[in-house]
């Protein structure tokens, strides 16, 4: 405690290095979404000089656990693990009204309810495959949606000649229950899924969502879950890497301006940042540029571990700036190195027919690895 009280001081006294880069503070243009004053009310209360209410406790979770406020502090700050401190000390009269609404679907790992039709179906012709020592790990989030990403996953490992297994059932990773401090429901579910995986003993486990990858990865380890002698990759590396292994024939498709968005996760946390741009650039008339915040500085694509629960609102602000920023380079084509990561933007700024546009006059074309695999194999 007496080492976070330090960290809360630092940060809410900085002259804010981290404004710039915050993926809230961005989108919302609000000097109080800055991660210094989300510091400076933690402070205030610990030190007794403000009572907690409502109001104060919401700023809390006006973050969206990005880490890019960390990246840009010179003493290496992290304001995120600040809020996620005070998120595991309040109580449930405080929390926001659209957490209180969800929390027993999240603490029970059921917040995306069942596959969806499409999915169950793909799922269950691939069970057969139970010998295989790669498994896959689609997430909730993809496999009660559209299962456009699943469809074209299955469809490029049968180009590719690849085998794999999957999970029927899939249990939650505890990633929402985490960053959203109920700690000890997190830990109950990431034990289940360690449990399922370590019953299914595969060689390599691929984790398709960035924020899942990150969990198990990083955060396992904290909570005593342990998945030994099992390489845990992500999306990216798996495909790079049988890409390298297979050299297919790749079109030479010309989509015109291509931009790669950084996952939070994938990039500031795994350091996942050159493994995606060489898939690209595999294609022979891909056309790269980067947006002018990328890599360390790429903004949250709205995901943000919970933000869309608690602000959908500030969640749509930031899909519509990732987008601009897209759009400010004349990208034709976004590629999201995280599955998770189009679904926020699609699902919040909306479809255009061919659903892989957001319904924005001129708007860029937003795929996945997946997706963008399967134009060019």
């Amino acid at each position: 405690m007496n080492d976070l009280r330090e960290k809360t001081r630092l940060c809410s006294c900085c002259f804010n290095m981290c404004r710039d880069v915050c993926s809230v503070a961005g989108a919302t243009r609000r000097e109080a979404d800055a991660p210094r004053n989300r510091a400076f009310f933690a402070e205030q209360i610990m030190e007794g000089k403000l009572n907690l209410t409502p109001e104060i406790a919401d700023y809390f979770y006006r973050c969206a656990m990005c880490k890019a406020c960390r990246e840009a502090c010179e003493s290496g700050m992290d304001t995120s693990e600040i809020m996620l401190s005070a998120r595991s000390e309040l109580d449930d009269e405080v929390l926001p009204e659209k957490l209180k609404d969800a929390k027993a679907r999240i603490i029970s790992g059921n917040l995306y309810g069942e596959d969806s039709t499409d999915v169950k179906t793909l799922i269950s012709k691939q069970l057969a495959q139970n010998k295989e020592e790669t498994l896959f790990y689609f997430g909730g989030r993809l496999r009660s949606g559209r299962g456009d990403t699943i469809k074209s996953t299955f469809s490029i490992m049968e180009k590719l000649g690849v085998d794999f297994r999957v999970i029927e059932n899939e249990p939650a990773t505890g990633q929402l229950s985490y960053f959203l401090g109920f700690s000890n429901d997190a830990k109950k579910l990431g034990n289940k899924l360690a449990e399922k995986i370590k019953s299914i003993n595969p060689k390599t486990l691929v984790i398709f969502s960035a924020c899942d990858l990150r969990m198990v990865k990083l955060e396992y380890p904290k909570l005593g879950i342990e998945l030994e002698n099992i390489d845990i990759v992500s999306l990216p590396e798996f495909l790079f890497d049988i890409l390298r292994q297979k050299n297919p024939s790749l079109s030479d498709w010309d989509a015109g301006v291509i931009t790669y968005h950084d996952s939070c996760s994938l990039g500031r946390e795994l350091r996942i940042f050159e493994t995606p741009r060489e898939i690209i650039r595999m294609v022979p008339k891909a056309n790269l540029v980067e947006m002018a915040f990328n890599k360390d500085q790429a903004p949250c694509c709205g995901y943000g571990v919970g933000l869309e629960i608690t602000h959908p609102e500030i969640t749509k602000l930031m899909a519509r700036r990732l987008v601009s920023l897209a759009e400010d380079v004349g990208a034709k084509v976004m590629i999201m190195g995280c599955p998770t990561c189009r679904n926020v933007i699609l699902e919040n700024l909306g479809y255009e027919n061919n659903s892989t546009k957001p319904k924005r006059e001129g708007s860029v074309e937003i795929l996945d690895f997946p997706l963008f695999l399967e134009r060019i194999l």
